[in-house]
C-alpha cells in the first residue's frame, strides 16, 4: 500500500467524513485570510491615526476607535487560534482513521486468507483440525485422510452418476436383473 490513498480506496463513512473535514478546512482558510486581511486593515488605520497628530477633541475619538478595533482584533486573534485548533484536530483524527482504515485492511486480508485456506481444506472433504493449516498429520493419519478422501471422491462420482439420466432410465432393468439372478 503506498503512501496515499486514493479516494476510491476510502470507505463510504471515512470518504464523508474526510471531504465534512475538507469543507472545514476551506471554511477556516477563508475565515483565518478574512481575519488576516481585516487584521492589516486595522494596523494600516492605526498607523495612519498615529501619523496625522489630531487635536485633543479627535484625539479622544481616534483613541475610542482604536480601542475599539483593538477588542476586535484580540477577539479575532482568538478566533483564529480556536480555528487553528480545530484544524489541527480535524488533521489528528483524519490521520488516526487512516491508520485504522490502514489496520482493518490487513486484519481483512487476513481474514480472507484464512478463509481461502479453510475453502480450500472443506472442499478436499477433509474437516479435521490435524490437516488445517499449521498441522502436520503422521504418516499413518495422512494415509487414513488420503483413503478418506478418494473413498469420499469415489462417493461423489458415484452420485453424480446415479443422477444421470441413463442411470435412473435403466433402473428398471437393474430391478429384473437382480431378481432374475436369486435362486
Amino acid at each position: 500500500m503506498g503512501a496515499f490513498m486514493s479516494d476510491t480506496d476510502i470507505p463510504g463513512r471515512v470518504q464523508a467524513e474526510l471531504t465534512r473535514l475538507r469543507a472545514e478546512r476551506q471554511v477556516f482558510t477563508a475565515e483565518q485570510d478574512r481575519l488576516k486581511a481585516k487584521l492589516a486593515d486595522t494596523e494600516h488605520e492605526l498607523r495612519e491615526a498615529t501619523a496625522a497628530a489630531p487635536d485633543e477633541g479627535e484625539s479622544a475619538a481616534v483613541n475610542q476607535k482604536l480601542a475599539s478595533q483593538q477588542e476586535e482584533l484580540d477577539v479575532a486573534k482568538a478566533r483564529l487560534q480556536a480555528l487553528e485548533a480545530e484544524v489541527l484536530l480535524a488533521h489528528q483524527q483524519r490521520d488516526s482513521l487512516r491508520a485504522e482504515l490502514k489496520t482493518c485492511r490487513e486484519e481483512r486480508d487476513k481474514l480472507r486468507l484464512a478463509l481461502l485456506d479453510a475453502e480450500l481444506v472443506v472442499s478436499a472433504g477433509v474437516v479435521d483440525a490435524d490437516v488445517l493449516p499449521g498441522g502436520e498429520p503422521s504418516a499413518d493419519r495422512q494415509r487414513l485422510l488420503n483413503a478418506e478422501r478418494l473413498a469420499a471422491e469415489m462417493a461423489r462420482e458415484l452420485d453424480a452418476t446415479r443422477r444421470t439420466v441413463s442411470w435412473r432410465v435403466t433402473a428398471p432393468l437393474r430391478v429384473v436383473r437382480k431378481k432374475m439372478d436369486r435362486p
